[in-house]
């Protein structure tokens, strides 16, 4: 997990942008993971990885919320520049 995530957000925008940035690339790697763990279960075999796949989609779902503040982050700043 990246450790700008628990930082208080950056006040410029390129910064708030290189960060969402990061999280963009770890939700792929997130669903990426999710689509290998299930094309691996074999339920025949007992071969699942439900607890696995539950904790990558609730990283991802967390992942969406920090990427949204610095959405927001980035609008407020904009608004406050006047450039909105």
């Amino acid at each position: 997990m990246e450790s700008f995530l628990q930082n208080p957000l950056p006040e410029t925008i390129s910064e708030l942008e290189a960060q969402i940035a990061v999280i963009e690339a770890e939700q792929k790697r997130c669903a990426d993971t999710i689509k290998e763990l299930m094309a691996r279960e074999d339920f025949a075999k007992g071969i699942y990885y439900a607890q696995e796949i539950h904790e990558l989609h609730q990283q991802k779902n967390m992942l969406e919320t920090h990427k949204q503040y610095r959405r927001v982050r980035i609008g407020r700043l904009n608004f406050e520049r006047g450039s909105f």
